[in-house]
């Protein structure tokens, strides 16, 4: 594994905020490879050559590795230490009903788990497990397994459109909950929940492979701390449609071939590069209409 000292190839293009990040071209195609090492600047003409060779690089590298991935013995059971965070997991609704829907806790080699997401942003992933030693593993389920806990958020109020409107750089914003109450002056309130769902660090098991889930920003962070191993809620699923993952993922076929993308990948400068990519802030909007129909 090699660190993450290679030189961006671009700079941030004026006119929007952009934050570092690696990306993984040794498994995308040269042009879309090319696409991300320029910071998805998308100029009209034809990709830069030297993007397109430090693609083409990656790729011959990905190429030569050997066939096939042994994950044999890559979880192990949680030591008797950790078993207070779990129960109050389990004592908190909202993390109780992921535990029991999303697999077993169990402590995972980092290194041997594949990755399927083509980019992550680097400075808040580093910045999540400061401090953190590779054999306090209490610290670190409260990284990859966090406690419930209250969080605040930006949220006003605009009179004029009659909205709520919340914004956060979590991409886990979002409406969670509706409600039906009594409020004074006997009056009934209709609302909804906003929030920020609580991510966990989860593996998913698809014919063998298994691949991360869900936590992808802290296990760079661990990697890269040089913590091979971590906690995380692994789960065998019967079809990748199962697995629910999102849109924007690399191809099925390269974390579940024969030379799947690692997320020790990142880390390695043969097969993955620095780039910058845009910030992106989710925003929720609560608006009340009153209409009029006719009949």
């Amino acid at each position: 594994m090699t660190t993450t000292t290679q030189a961006v190839l671009t700079t941030p293009t004026p006119g929007f905020a952009k934050r570092k990040a690696r990306a993984l071209i040794g498994w995308m195609s040269e042009e879309d490879g090319a696409l991300w090492v320029s910071g998805r600047v998308v100029s009209g003409g034809p990709r830069d050559p030297a993007h397109i060779a430090i693609c083409r690089q990656s790729r011959d590298v990905v190429a030569t590795r050997p066939s096939g991935l042994d994950q044999t013995n890559l979880f192990v059971p949680l030591p008797p230490e950790l078993a207070a965070h779990i129960e109050a997991l389990r004592q908190n609704p909202t993390s109780a009903e992921v535990l029991a829907s999303s697999g077993q806790p169990l402590i995972v080699d980092l290194t041997r788990i594949c990755a399927a997401q083509p980019t992550i942003y680097v400075e808040d992933a580093i910045n999540r497990v400061a401090g953190i030693l590779p054999n306090d593993l209490e610290a670190i389920i409260r990284v990859t397994l966090p406690l419930h806990e209250k969080q605040m958020m930006p949220v006003a109020f605009d009179p004029h459109k009659n909205a709520w409107l919340f914004s956060s750089p979590n991409p886990n914003l979002r409406v969670i909950g509706n409600f039906q109450a009594e409020v004074p002056p006997g009056l009934t309130g209709f609302g909804f929940v906003v929030g920020i769902s609580r991510s966990y660090l989860q593996v998913a098991g698809l014919n063998g492979r298994y691949f991360l889930r869900d936590g992808y920003h802290r296990a760079y962070g661990l990697l890269a701390a040089g913590i091979r191993y971590a906690p995380a809620l692994v789960k065998d699923f019967a079809s990748f449609e199962e697995v629910g993952l999102p849109q924007g993922l690399l191809p099925q076929h390269t974390y579940l071939g024969d030379r799947p993308p690692l997320l020790s990948d990142y880390l390695d400068d043969t097969v993955a590069v620095n780039t910058f990519l845009p910030v992106t802030t989710k925003m929720v909007a609560l608006q009340a209409l009153e209409l009029n129909s006719i009949g």
